[in-house]
């Protein structure tokens, strides 16, 4: 089992929910975060239509981050449908984190592992 940990521009959270879902993709948490990359954020002036340097370093940009654990054969999946909505090839597009889970148990009835997921 793997868990997924995956960061979006919010304006992209509900495509890739939807096309998670459609693809029998149903089980996820999500929330909004704040965040930002290793470069500096950029802002657009209203009046000048001109980009510019944000005004200190530790300025933060909003995301929505999508958690899921899935079993070992459906990551790539889950990867190639988040990539596909999200990939514009513009700074900001997001990330991916896949880390290891353990093991995994359904309280109501005591499933663990992979029984637990579905």
């Amino acid at each position: 089992m793997k868990e997924i940990m995956i960061i979006v521009r919010p304006r992209r959270y509900f495509k890739t929910k939807e096309i998670l879902s459609e693809n029998r993709f149903y089980a996820m948490s999500t929330k909004e975060v704040l965040g930002r990359g290793k470069n500096t954020v950029k802002y657009m002036s209203a009046d000048e239509k001109k980009t510019y340097d944000a005004a200190y370093e530790n300025s933060l940009v909003a995301k929505r981050m999508i958690e899921m654990v899935v079993p070992d054969k459906d990551v790539d999946e889950v990867i190639r449908l988040v990539l596909q909505v999200n990939q514009s090839g513009n700074e900001g597009d997001g990330k991916i984190f896949v880390l290891p889970v353990n093991t995994s148990f359904r309280i109501h009835t005591g499933e663990s592992g992979d029984d637990a997921l579905m």
